[in-house]
């Protein structure tokens, strides 16, 4: 597993919801009624769920509704987590689940989320640099007191990159709205 080069940063779980429901709210994606709620209480078909965040839009006259689960564990993110958005998405009717983690994501995370078309994103406090999982340990950038959030996806080579996804409509838009099982 590849050495964590990021910084740690104290904050409580609700503020950390809170970050990434922040993040959603200012990305720019020109999507009609762009709506971004904390603690969103969702109907499915065995009960209700109390959802980190969820962002919903119009789009062709479609509705549409993304659940983001937010992880602030000490280790990175396990499949099985992927696995249980995965079950949210299925009976909810969301057509998009985004993992955010504080800590990275393990490997069978990320191809069970890419095989099933939920996004990785990472968040991460004063830093943010694109690498892969052969990236040496070289300190990344340092930002004044901003949260970050970025991408994580497949480079082809069974490495993985990582995209900025603040101030970037276009990579937001790819990482949220891209269907299940694509690849970039």
């Amino acid at each position: 597993m590849q050495d964590d080069h990021w910084p740690a940063f104290d904050i409580t779980p609700k503020a950390y919801e809170e970050a990434v429901a922040a993040i959603a709210r200012s990305m720019d994606l020109e999507l009609a009624g762009w709506d971004v709620r904390h603690l969103d209480p969702l109907e499915g078909l065995d009960g209700t769920y109390i959802m980190d965040v969820t962002a919903r839009f119009r789009l062709a006259g479609l509705d549409f509704l993304i659940l983001f689960e937010c992880k602030r564990h000490k280790d990175p993110v396990k499949r099985s987590d992927v696995q249980v958005l995965l079950t949210k998405l299925q009976s909810t009717g969301a057509q998009k689940g985004v993992v955010v983690a504080a800590t990275g994501f393990q490997s069978g995370a990320l191809e069970f989320a890419v095989a099933h078309g939920i996004a990785c994103v990472r968040l991460v406090y004063d830093a943010w640099t694109y690498v892969t999982r052969h990236a040496t340990t070289a300190a990344p950038a340092v930002l004044t007191g901003v949260y970050c959030g970025y991408a994580m996806t497949p480079d082809g080579d069974g490495d993985y990159e990582y995209t900025l996804l603040n101030g970037s409509p276009g990579n937001a838009r790819s990482a949220l709205l891209r269907p299940a099982g694509m690849v970039p």
